[in-house]
């Protein structure tokens, strides 16, 4: 058994029965006598290990660099003026461990150049060195609260010269005595340059962060891994730190989302992303779509919607996401874009560019809020296209022009009713008299546009059941668990496509539960039941089941022999794909036992997806994502089974932890997923810079500064005041005396908040005229 004793640290570690057991004092120690350099140091730390092991390997080592150091005594300055370092981050580290042992921060003070420039002389200080700028004191505009003073003028330093010839640099100066108490063992980790997270931390919170983890969260998980929040070395703030580091890292929020979707790339060769840069060569916009939502585009593009979603990251850039309507009627996005202003301009650009990425393919009919600019852009970009508006912003713009309520029951009937246009023109003058809104101006433009909103005239028109842009609203709800206000383009494109594949693993599963068991019949037609099962999806099935057991006023069927071909004046085979009660009432009175396959609209059946050609065909892709799954799955099995062993000991499972992550890393830079750290940008990233923060039409009034972060400002109850709270204010003290307090606005409870996602009271907020 051996012991080792540092009568200045006061600390003792012994090595009992061949394992030791090392404080953090006299692993530090350690480090110094045995020589251990720089490099070797920041390995083991950003392993994590505690490295008993690897000081061991040391014992037995002795360079002779720094004599006169006895295993019995501890470090004085007398020591430490006759030591050497080969390079001054090497010196700065054995400061910092020897700060760390005493009980104080370090920070890296002034450095001294020579008539060529080049640097010969370091020094480090306690990082209590120093006074407080009195110009930060006196500031007459502060807005936040001052920060606790924390230097108090200490003299503690250690100062580093290069020597000539040799390039070493040597101890010419070392003060080791403080004017402030020193923080005690338990509280050394909070102090600044202790407190790091590993790479394997890193790693760990990075991979949880792209999962939609918050930093709160992630920060328990440590805890709980470790034992206790008293165990974690690193602070909440110190992770967010490291979040901001990774960015700027990144030479360029755009330029590095760039390179994402260029390392994209080389795993989808069909993604499709165009940019658009503005006068300071900044972004303006940005499309871009993968090759799996290019190919349900292909099948399901008939029917288009679109709208712009706020506050979804930190440049307030609208973002506007292209959807439909897959076999299942679940929603699926065709594509993505983020636009600096919501301009005919910038949504002609946008619409180019995604005509392009289908090949030319224009949708047969678009739904949309009804924006101006939006349907300019349509109107130019889409010609042949039959433009939808929203059922649910023209009921919002009846309340908000005409405040009757019997007008808006009237006109949502006029508008959902099932009619002919006769009908529909005489009850709309009916509602006019009965309302007595004949003559006004927002009721005669509606009429006007009727041929965009009514049913009776667009009866016919194919829209897949959508009527309104609910759909997008939902998909904003489900995107923003994935986004958060704060994300740079960088962060929003790859959660973006998390959020995307989170909607087609649902589509998997509707698509397992489509081919598996048969359903229990309800209806009297058990053969046609029976054959809707076989032909349609599972959620097609149900709406089809429903039109044998409803009830319908008589329409007329007409029926082709030559092609077997049936036609019905209600038109809701031509409107939403499925036959009418009175073609299916007409196939029983005829006998038909299956459903003619001109009655089988492709896009909601069962085989949708099933033969499709494309240039680059399915079933390449489709094979290609069955084997990569297949092998995930089986590599995930031989990483359970690694781990369930490796994570037996500490020793192992740190080992493994760092060398999985150094092979994850190379693996990711060998298939693009990862940037290479030494490679330069090129001439076309470096000119392409951050957007810049817009204000948007959803945009509510918020200060510059809090534009800027997608936050709101404080604003004090008690003085109407922003930049504190009512706690803190400084007129309190004097209201509390009883004096009168200077600006106080009564019943002030904080700023108005403008929910930007969600639909506005303000009837100005969609007016007619943008409809």
């Amino acid at each position: 058994m051996i012991s080792i004793y540092s009568e200045r640290m006061g600390s003792c570690s012994r090595v009992v029965e061949g394992t030791c057991q090392w404080n953090v004092r006299s692993r530090d120690d350690w480090v110094q006598r045995s020589g251990v350099g720089l490099d070797e140091q920041e390995t083991l730390y950003d392993m994590g290990i505690e490295a008993e092991e690897y000081f061991r390997d040391y014992a037995s080592k002795d360079d002779g660099r720094n004599e006169g150091f006895d295993s019995d005594e501890g470090v004085g300055p007398d020591d430490v003026l006759r030591m050497e370092f080969n390079t001054p981050d090497e010196a700065k580290s054995f400061y910092n461990n020897y700060s760390r042992l005493k009980g104080f921060s370090t920070r890296q003070g002034r450095k001294v150049t020579n008539t060529a420039g080049d640097i010969v002389r370091y020094t480090f200080v306690c990082n209590r060195q120093g006074y407080r700028e009195k110009k930060w004191l006196q500031m007459a505009n502060r807005k936040r609260e001052h920060k606790i003073m924390t230097r108090c003028g200490c003299l503690a330093e250690m100062r580093i010269k290069r020597k000539d010839g040799s390039g070493k640099w040597y101890v010419s100066r070392f003060v080791d005595e403080h004017n402030h108490e020193l923080a005690s063992g338990k509280f050394v980790d909070y102090l600044r340059s202790h407190r790091r997270l590993s790479e394997v931390e890193i790693a760990q919170m990075t991979s949880l962060r792209e999962v939609g983890i918050s930093i709160p969260k992630i920060y328990e998980s440590f805890a709980a891994q470790l034992g206790g929040f008293n165990l974690v070395t690193f602070t909440k703030q110190d992770m967010y730190n490291e979040v901001r580091r990774q960015r700027e890292l990144q030479n360029g929020d755009v330029s590095a989302a760039i390179r994402y979707l260029e390392g994209v790339s080389r795993v989808d060769n069909r993604i499709f992303w165009r940019y658009k840069v503005g006068s300071e060569n900044n972004l303006c916009d940005l499309f871009w779509s993968d090759g799996r939502s290019q190919f349900d585009y292909a099948i399901f593009g008939d029917v288009l919607a679109f709208d712009a979603t706020y506050g979804r990251n930190k440049y307030n850039l609208p973002v506007v996401v292209f959807s439909g309507v897959n076999h299942h009627n679940q929603t699926c996005v065709f594509g993505c874009a983020m636009v600096s202003c919501e301009t005919q301009e910038s949504y002609i650009w946008v619409l180019r560019q995604f005509l392009e990425c289908m090949e030319g393919k224009a949708p047969k009919a678009v739904i949309t809020d009804g924006d101006t600019s939006m349907r300019n852009a349509i109107r130019h970009v889409f010609p042949e296209t039959h433009h939808r508006l929203c059922a649910w912003h023209l009921l919002r713009n009846a309340t908000s022009n005409i405040c009757d309520s019997r007008f808006t029951q009237l006109f949502r009937h006029c508008m959902l009713a099932d009619m002919e246009v006769d009908e529909f023109e005489a009850q709309w003058e009916a509602m006019l008299d009965e309302c007595g809104v004949r003559e006004v101006e927002w009721v005669k433009d509606l009429y006007r546009k009727k041929t965009a909103w009514a049913t009776a005239y667009i009866r016919g028109q194919f829209f897949a059941g959508i009527r309104t842009t609910s759909r997008c609203e939902s998909l904003h709800a489900k995107l923003g668990r994935f986004v958060e206000s704060r994300y740079g383009v960088l962060e929003f494109v790859t959660n973006f496509q998390r959020c995307i594949d989170f909607l087609r693993d649902n589509e998997d599963e509707l698509e397992f539960r489509s081919w598996y068991g048969t359903p229990v019949l309800q209806t009297e037609f058990v053969e046609l039941e029976k054959d809707g099962w076989t032909k349609y999806t599972r959620e097609m099935f149900w709406r089809f089941r429903e039109a044998l057991k409803r009830p319908e006023k008589k329409w007329e069927v007409l029926r082709q022999n030559v092609g077997n071909k049936f036609s019905c004046t209600c038109l809701r085979m031509e409107s939403f794909g499925l036959p009418c009660l009175h073609i299916l009432a007409v196939l029983v009175r005829l006998d038909y036992t299956i459903i003619p396959n001109t009655l089988v609209l492709r896009r909601w059946s069962k085989i949708a997806k099933l033969h499709y050609g494309l240039n680059c065909t399915r079933n390449e892709t489709q094979e290609q994502t069955t084997t990569y799954r297949s092998r995930l799955g089986a590599f995930a099995q031989l990483c359970t089974r690694l781990g369930r062993v490796a994570c037996m000991s500490d020793e192992d499972f740190k080992y493994y932890s760092h060398k999985v992550l150094t092979d994850t890393i190379c693996l990711e830079i060998k298939n693009g997923l990862r940037p290479p750290e030494d490679v330069g940008l090129t001439a076309e990233e470096q000119r392409v810079k951050d957007p810049i923060s817009v204000r948007t039409k959803g945009t509510g009034r918020l200060s510059q500064a809090s534009a800027s972060t997608g936050k709101k400002r404080r604003k004090c109850s008690n003085c109407g005041r922003l930049g504190h709270r009512r706690t803190r204010c400084p007129n309190r003290a004097g209201q509390e005396g009883g004096q009168p307090c200077v600006g106080v606005n009564k019943r002030v409870r904080g700023t108005q908040v403008v929910q930007e996602d969600a639909p506005s009271n303000n009837p100005e907020a969609v007016s007619l005229g943008d409809l």
